[in-house]
């Protein structure tokens, strides 16, 4: 009885899961179906880019010299670096040896990425609209261009582009390629549906009128990327994206880092989500935030942090399994051996195997179909090893990071500071 319940369970989850997915699916064909002809702009107005730093090095070059090549006109676009008070000296160097071309260097004497960005905001941007630029990120040359065209609404509080990774190079690397492409379709897709709740540090684009209203960045919020995007949709501001606009991050090499790094975004999420929670299911919240989106996001997270993990156990247990039978068998089969095994197979499986199957290849669809989208070209070998791998074993270590997150943001209600050791 008790197994007869628990199945029933399992294939009414799995019912709800099918239904996400094409939900997701629906809106990810149609976005990548859109028009992608280029608007152009009528006029330019002035654009200030503020790029916060702390212990970028060399790397600093990469971000300004990528805004100096923008095809926007020069004489609109004000570039400032600001200087956490612990910025090492060696970024300093690299900083001040860009005055000569016009960039502004602001030593703001303050710690923290939101403070020293706020400082500059209000004490020197006198322009319409302002841009943010991690010091380890790089601008596209069209960048600045096309994250102006959705400003002509005047709801429109940011606008944000895609991020993708800069140059991989080492395996951990070159797994979170996939997972920034999977983002860049995710981003529109919760921007199609008036729910963007981030506006990430690599390129993002404010109207100054709008970060006034709402107080600026949160300086006390680690996470201040996600902070502002959800501040703007609950003061009645809609958070956009552009799609082919692309900025281009360093990511971490080393496993260590990026469980930080993840740990950190995960925390940050279930924590602005605690903060604003009361707002956004407030049914006074502007009709920005749609509820009923709310509830399918978050259990969309909360699948892909079970599911993902279960589907990659049950694909590495078949694996292991066809290995031992080789290994124990042999490799040699009559016609009529094989004919019989996959038969026995395929009458073995129940029907939520069949869903998990149909969901895995319709999944693994939508990840290829976001990379031709986004990168108009695949590798069918080598993608396809990246994106079996992204699917299943860095599927454990992203449940692990939500897992983790979901404990300090919503269980032990923590608030992740910044923790800055001068380097100098």
């Amino acid at each position: 009885m008790h197994n007869m319940y628990a199945q029933s369970l399992l294939e009414i989850m799995s019912i709800l899961v099918l239904f996400l997915l094409f939900f997701w699916l629906f809106i990810y064909f149609e976005i990548l179906r859109e028009d992608k002809a280029e608007e152009e702009l009528k006029s330019y107005p002035k654009v200030a880019l503020v790029i916060p730093t702390l212990f970028e090095g060399e790397d600093l070059k990469l971000s300004i010299n990528s805004v100096l090549a923008s095809d926007y006109p020069k004489d609109k676009i004000k570039i400032y670096v600001a200087l956490n008070r612990s910025t090492d000296r060696k970024t300093r160097k690299v900083a001040y040896s860009f005055e000569k071309k016009g960039v502004k260097v602001v030593d703001t004497g303050v710690n923290g990425k939101a403070a020293v960005m706020n400082y500059v905001i209000k004490n020197f941007v006198k322009e319409e609209f302002v841009a943010t630029l991690d010091a380890d990120s790089m601008a596209d040359r069209k960048m600045l261009r096309k994250l102006l065209v959705p400003f002509r609404n005047k709801n429109v509080g940011a606008v944000t582009p895609s991020v993708a990774v800069y140059k991989p190079k080492k395996a951990v690397q070159l797994i979170q390629k996939y997972d920034y492409i999977f983002s860049i379709v995710l981003r529109k897709a919760f921007s199609y549906v008036g729910n963007l709740m981030v506006a990430p540090g690599p390129g993002s684009m404010f109207r100054v009128s709008a970060l006034k209203k709402i107080g600026y960045f949160d300086e006390k919020n680690i996470t201040e990327d996600m902070e502002i995007a959800i501040h703007l949709l609950t003061e009645g501001y809609m958070v956009e994206n552009v799609i082919d606009a692309f900025s281009y991050t360093i990511v971490p090499d080393k496993i260590s880092v990026l469980f930080k790094q993840r740990s950190r975004w995960y925390s940050g999420f279930f924590y602005n989500m605690m903060k604003y929670r009361k707002t956004i299911m407030s049914k006074d919240n502007h009709g920005l935030i749609d509820r009923s989106i709310m509830v399918m996001i978050f259990t969309s997270v909360f699948f892909s942090i079970v599911a993902l993990p279960l589907i990659a156990y049950y694909i590495y247990s078949w694996i292991l399994e066809g290995f031992f039978t080789v290994t124990n068998v042999g490799v040699v089969f009559s016609t009529q051996t094989l004919w019989q095994t996959i038969l026995a197979v395929g009458y073995s499986f129940d029907v939520l195997s069949l869903f998990g199957i149909f969901l895995l290849v319709f999944g693994l669809y939508s990840l290829f179909f976001s990379l031709k989208g986004v990168m108009k070209r695949i590798d069918a070998i080598k993608d396809t090893i990246g994106i079996a791998i992204y699917v299943t074993l860095f599927s454990y270590f992203l449940g692990m990071t939500w897992l983790y997150g979901f404990v300090n943001g919503v269980i032990f209600r923590k608030r992740v500071m910044w923790k800055i050791a001068n380097r100098n």
